[in-house]
């Protein structure tokens, strides 16, 4: 008896282990997972071989009643005036997106797969910034990786870290 009780503990355990991991390997990074409510980020900014320019982020994102999802953001660069922007980001079917940002120079384009998005749009003139965000575990994490690239080549760099509030 006491070797079966054991054994049925033993499987339990395993049954839950297996199961807590599947849940973790399923996170699905959508704007609403990753964006809604509060949160701040953290990062830094490098172009052209220039030092590092460190920026503070504060956002509140939110569904929208028309079915897009809103992001309001402050952006401050350290010794700088902060600067409003925001996105509107609309499903165009499952898993890619479409979307507005107000400082970018067209339209922006992205695409989910599980845990990240994957963001390209037109920074400035022939400048095109390529993000991948990817929600950690805790489903609060972001991890913001951003390469800006001038006719293919890549000339900055952007690495960020998101945590929702809420």
């Amino acid at each position: 008896m006491k070797i079966s009780a054991l054994l049925v503990l033993v499987l339990c355990i395993s049954v839950v282990s297996v199961s807590s991991r599947a849940e973790e390997g399923s996170l699905e990074f959508t704007p609403h997972n990753g964006f809604s409510g509060h949160s701040e980020g953290n990062g830094m900014l490098r172009l052209f071989l220039g030092k590092q320019r460190l920026f503070h982020v504060e956002s509140h994102g939110y569904d929208q009643a028309d079915g897009t999802f809103r992001l309001d953001q402050t952006v401050t660069f350290q010794g700088q005036p902060s600067q409003e922007r925001s996105w509107i980001l609309k499903t165009i079917r499952q898993n890619h997106y479409t979307a507005t940002l107000s400082d970018a120079a067209g339209p922006v384009t992205g695409l989910t797969n599980g845990s990240r998005l994957l963001l390209e749009y037109r920074v400035k003139g022939p400048l095109i910034m390529h993000q991948t965000l990817e929600l950690m575990p805790d489903g609060k994490t972001i991890d913001n990786v951003g390469k800006i690239t001038l006719l293919g080549i890549p000339v900055g760099h952007l690495h960020e870290t998101i945590t929702r509030k809420d």
